[in-house]
C-alpha cells in the first residue's frame, strides 16, 4: 500500500471511530444500558476495533465465557455499557450475570 494511500486509510478509521463511539453515546436518551452485538472471531480487524477502540467487553453471554463449545464457536458477543448505565451506577462487577435487567 502507497504512503498515502496508507495515511487516507488511517484517516478514515479515526473518523469512524469517533462516530461510532459517538454514536453509542447518542444512546443515553433512550435508556438503553447496553449494547451488543456478534463478531466473528476470524474477523481480527473488527475484533481488534470493537476491543480497543470502543472498548467493548466478552459479553457474560457468550458461548467462549460458558466454557461449553470453546473451540467450535466461531464467534464472540461483545457489550459495552452505555453512559445511561453507568450514570446509574449499574454494574455487575467481576462480571456477575445480570439476570435479564440489561436486555
Amino acid at each position: 500500500m502507497h504512503p498515502r494511500q496508507i495515511s487516507k486509510w488511517r484517516r478514515h478509521n479515526a473518523r469512524y471511530n469517533k462516530r461510532s463511539a459517538a454514536l453509542i453515546d447518542r444512546l443515553e436518551p433512550i435508556q438503553m444500558k447496553k449494547v451488543m452485538l456478534t463478531v466473528f472471531k476470524h474477523n481480527h480487524g473488527a475484533y481488534q476495533f470493537f476491543r480497543e477502540a470502543l472498548q467493548f467487553e466478552i459479553d457474560d453471554t457468550s458461548p467462549s465465557m460458558s466454557g461449553c463449545c470453546v473451540d467450535d464457536c466461531t464467534y464472540e458477543i461483545l457489550s459495552r455499557q452505555t453512559k445511561h448505565a453507568e450514570a446509574l451506577g449499574h454494574s455487575h462487577g467481576g462480571g456477575g450475570h445480570c439476570g435479564g435487567c440489561c436486555h
